[in-house]
């Protein structure tokens, strides 16, 4: 399985960076921007192509690992330009599906390979991808051949249909880029009562750290701690008192949803006051 990427950014080095490390034939690389390709080349030890008709006669398999718009409208020109007979296309996408190789002129084979990690830098997510769980999804021909593929280097493996390509992304950015947004918006408030943002950052870590690891190990309805799960609507009403109009409907919505792992963990415990807390005008 030799495998080539079009497209240089920090998918396509920590995909091809791990895959060299773990004995995977990697042809190398080509972008528009050659310095980019060159660049990635020299971090996998593998191939600049100027072209990409020598990358994909030289590879089986090639990945376009460029920004999602990008996907369709060049795969459309590499096969309106070369002969892809044969061969496998794949890319990275959270939300798109493989349909995005459809219609082809050619015999080519098409597949979604997403990895569900957070890839914040080109040349070190690599060291920890081992933590990267692959969803793949698309023709039945070399299914099997992929799936096994990524078991053998390593990485667990998930196989999911087209329909559900949407809205498995969003539970990804749930889990992910909220996450994010939530803690800036636990930075920001602190900094309202005096912090630095340093200082905020610092208050927070250890917290967040520690509630992280601990719903990776032992799961949310486990690790829920805090006022909704006691059902301490005090504390709660305390809190939308002292937060703008905005930051409190974010909070009522995230307490609702909170709310229904509280229910799991306590079954014999009384909501109803926090429900009617959260529903009153």
């Amino acid at each position: 399985m030799r495998i080539g990427f079009i497209g240089a950014g920090r998918v396509g080095f920590t995909l091809g960076k791990y895959m060299k490390e773990h004995g995977a034939e990697v042809t190398g690389y080509y972008s528009r921007t050659s310095e980019h390709a060159e660049e990635a080349a020299r971090f996998t030890d593998t191939e600049v192509f100027d072209d990409p008709d020598k990358l994909i006669k030289d590879s089986d398999y090639i990945y376009l690992t460029v920004s999602d718009n990008a996907i369709e409208p060049l795969f459309r020109e590499l096969d309106a330009k070369y002969d892809l007979t044969g061969k496998t296309f794949c890319h990275t996408s959270g939300a798109m599906s493989s349909k995005a190789f459809a219609d082809s002129k050619h015999e080519v084979y098409g597949y979604s390979v997403h990895p569900n990690f957070a890839v914040s830098d080109k040349l070190t997510s690599y060291l920890n991808f081992q933590n990267a769980f692959i969803t793949i999804e698309g023709s039945h021909q070399h299914l099997g051949e992929i799936v096994e593929f990524y078991r053998d280097i390593g990485l667990h493996v998930g196989v999911i249909s087209a329909e559900s390509k949407p809205k498995y992304h969003a539970a990804s950015v749930f889990a992910s880029n909220f996450v994010c947004g939530i803690y800036g918006t636990a930075i920001r408030l602190l900094t309202e009562c005096g912090f630095s943002d340093e200082s905020a950052h610092m208050a927070l870590k250890g917290l967040f750290l520690g509630n992280a690891t601990g719903v990776a190990e032992r799961g949310p309805v486990a690790q829920l701690t805090g006022p909704a799960e006691r059902c301490d609507t005090k504390t709660i009403n305390k809190h939308l008192e002292v937060l703008s109009d905005q930051d409190a409907e974010l909070y009522k919505l995230l307490t609702s949803e909170t709310l229904t792992l509280a229910k799991e963990k306590n079954v014999d415990r009384d909501y109803s006051e926090l429900e009617r807390l959260l529903t009153a005008e």
